[in-house]
């Protein structure tokens, strides 16, 4: 005998909701393609870092990401499939720091560029150099790094509560 439960005027299935059951829990490194001073052994730590993760069985998956130093917001490529998902993902990220109160203006800046010899003006979005995404169930449940109450929770911090295997405290 089937159990269902209607919610408006949809049926849906009961499912059983095993308590010892851990989430599916993923990340992605998004990391900048060019070299940068002072981080390129960062990039390599983390992805060691994410590698044991995996291989320890305290994430199930990763990936990585490559994107650049800044993109422009409204130009000519706005209509482009990197444009889209790099936006996709800052705007999903934003939405994350606004329901968890915590700030990205540390890592994600937008800024004016004025060019005089073209006399161009236009906004760009500064992108990280590093920055980390937690999932659980493909749900976003953590972006690192992030400002909580004027204390910056870096990348390492995230691995570290990843490291744990513990429940993720969304922010802090």
């Amino acid at each position: 005998m089937g159990v269902a439960l209607y919610t408006g005027a949809k049926r849906t299935a009961l499912m059983m909701i095993d308590g010892d059951q851990k989430p599916h829990r993923t990340a992605t490194l998004f990391v900048r393609a060019d070299p940068e001073l002072g981080c390129e052994q960062q990039k390599q730590d983390v992805l060691d870092r994410l590698n044991e993760l995996e291989a320890e069985g305290r994430i199930d998956d990763y990936e990585v990401n490559v994107w650049t130093k800044a993109i422009r917001i409204a130009g000519p490529l706005e209509g482009t499939t990197y444009y889209q998902r790099v936006f996709d993902h800052f705007t999903t990220f934003q939405q994350w720091a606004v329901t968890e109160s915590v700030a990205l203006k540390s890592a994600f800046n937008v800024e004016s560029v004025d060019c005089e010899i073209t006399n161009e003006t236009y906004r760009v979005l500064s992108l990280p150099c590093l920055c980390l995404a937690v999932y659980e169930d493909d749900e976003l449940c953590a972006v690192y790094p992030h400002v909580d109450g004027g204390t910056t929770r870096t990348i390492n911090d995230g691995l570290d509560r990843l490291d744990t295997n513990r429940p993720l405290e969304y922010a802090g």
